[in-house]
């Protein structure tokens, strides 16, 4: 070990920008922290530290080493939690963002699970169906059922998920079948807000700009609307299977279904989430895969 000897008060004096702050964070002497620095660059024989009485900068050869040796310390960390998380249960609030019905069939269901077999985890579970910043609003994950936008977050592709067309054989019978996307100008459609209807024509992703009587926020109760025969809509699978099934909606534009869309769990970029995170994120992935 003792070529590593020095190594984290080295890193901790580059982020403290001092030995003395150094000191403080690692709870050691200041006189410690310069001991130990100076034996590591004895031992490199090179400089490390530009020093001066009112800075210390890092030298070329001192910066490549603070990054290898940031490294170096990121893994030996990740290392002893990995163990630590062995001998020890996850315990905790996590803070968990999830919009509507999905959020009720199946996220709820899986964190339920979860604190069963976890108790001294407790959850704090948000249903709301506007996007959510997590890390602004203090959140640890989120299920989000589109593509990551923000590259200061982590999204973790869950499954595939179908988006289709449909509408009553009642509303289908009285003003036609759509055969192509275009075919939906004419046509009654019934949709959320600001949610373009997406189309996989050619080698292209399409979209088509609908219009009907209903908006609405909320998906059951466009799927109400078209259970009634009043137009089209455009849902996820998990609003219409149970009425696909039973004959009470039809899909149409089959063909011409977009293949990107998909189920992610999204959470902060960290160099260590919490057990209980981390424990949540994995079990939720399996249980949303298996229902």
């Amino acid at each position: 070990m003792q070529n590593h000897e020095g190594l984290r008060e080295f890193v901790g004096v580059v982020e403290s920008n001092g030995f003395s702050a150094a000191a403080q964070v690692l709870q050691v002497s200041p006189s410690y922290v310069s001991r130990q620095v100076k034996q590591l660059e004895s031992r490199l024989n090179t400089r490390l530290l530009h020093r001066t009485t009112r800075s210390v900068t890092l030298t070329d050869m001192g910066r490549v080493y603070y990054e290898r040796s940031r490294a170096i310390l990121d893994q030996l960390e990740a290392l002893e939690s990995d163990m630590a998380d062995l001998q020890q249960r996850p315990k905790g609030l996590v803070r968990v963002t999830a919009a509507g019905l999905y959020a009720e069939q199946y996220v709820a269901p899986a964190l339920a699970e979860f604190t069963a077999r976890y108790p001294e985890v407790s959850i704090e579970l948000d249903t709301g169906i506007g996007i959510v910043d997590i890390v602004a609003e203090g959140y640890d994950l989120a299920i989000r059922m589109t593509a990551l936008q923000d590259s200061s977050l982590i999204a973790r592709k869950v499954m595939p998920r179908r988006i289709l067309v449909c509408g009553s054989p009642e509303y289908l019978k009285q003003n036609g079948t759509p055969k192509n996307p275009d075919e939906l100008r004419s046509h009654n459609c019934l949709t959320l807000p600001d949610m373009p209807w997406r189309f996989a024509c050619t080698e292209n992703i399409r979209t088509v700009k609908v219009r009907g009587s209903w908006v609405s926020n909320n998906g059951k109760a466009l799927v109400t609307a078209a259970l009634h025969g009043i137009g089209l809509i455009r849902l996820s699978s998990y609003y219409i299977d149970k009425h696909l099934a039973s004959g009470r909606l039809v899909p149409v534009l089959e063909s011409y279904e977009v293949d990107d869309a998909a189920t992610w769990i999204v959470y902060p970029d960290r160099h260590h989430l919490p057990t209980r995170v981390r424990f949540l994120i994995d079990h939720l992935a399996d249980y949303l895969k298996r229902h």
